[in-house]
């Protein structure tokens, strides 16, 4: 009498619940990784102040707000969000940065624009997609300013959800070849006068 119930019970949940279902047999997301918090725009809480995410659009204002953030730092070369964040008391810093040809000096730069914003309030990173360059700092913020291990960084980067793409194999021979110990001594040096420029 239980046994027709409960197939019955099993087969309603996989016709309704599909994905909540699916989602009761995945891998526990680690706690250590970045926190989901808006799917759509692939926004996610890296640290107590600082969140990454895709382009940002007018929709996506009510939601900055709401975190309080205080500062956009954005990793495109080509678009700008001055015009979007003008007056809602937003500050953006924009560190261009292509995609296929990263370097030491940039990580530098958006590291360092990341931490000097945290100092002010919470801080949002982002690119076109939140995958990729966007990735590659946040995976190197994980390393140079919290300390993980390479091997922890690359992991989140690659399995977190993000949406990083496979075609840039530069990112994670990045990774795997930066030294880490030099990116942290060029970020404790005196900032240059205009190394990060106001966006």
């Amino acid at each position: 009498m239980l046994r027709p119930f409960l197939n019955a019970l099993a087969l309603a949940l996989s016709l309704t619940a599909g994905p909540l279902w699916a989602a009761l047999d995945a891998p526990e997301r680690p706690a250590t990784w970045a926190s989901p918090v808006n799917d759509e725009l692939n926004l996610f809480q890296v640290a107590p102040r600082f969140y990454r995410s895709a382009r940002l659009d007018e929709d996506d204002l009510p939601q900055l707000t709401a975190l309080g953030i205080r500062t956009v730092v954005s990793l495109r070369a080509f678009h700008s969000d001055r015009r979007l964040l003008r007056g809602t008391g937003i500050d953006t810093v924009r560190v261009a940065t292509l995609t296929w040809a990263i370097d030491d000096d940039e990580v530098v730069r958006a590291l360092r624009a990341i931490l000097e914003a945290e100092q002010r309030g919470p801080v949002l990173l982002h690119c076109q997609h939140g995958a990729d360059r966007t990735g590659l700092v946040s995976a190197m913020y994980r390393m140079v300013v919290q300390g993980w291990t390479r091997e922890a960084a690359l992991d989140e980067m690659l399995n977190g959800g993000y949406g990083y793409h496979s075609i840039w194999k530069n990112i994670p021979s990045y990774l795997e070849t930066v030294d880490v110990d030099s990116i942290r001594a060029k970020l404790d040096a005196v900032t240059e006068p205009d190394s990060i420029a106001a966006d």
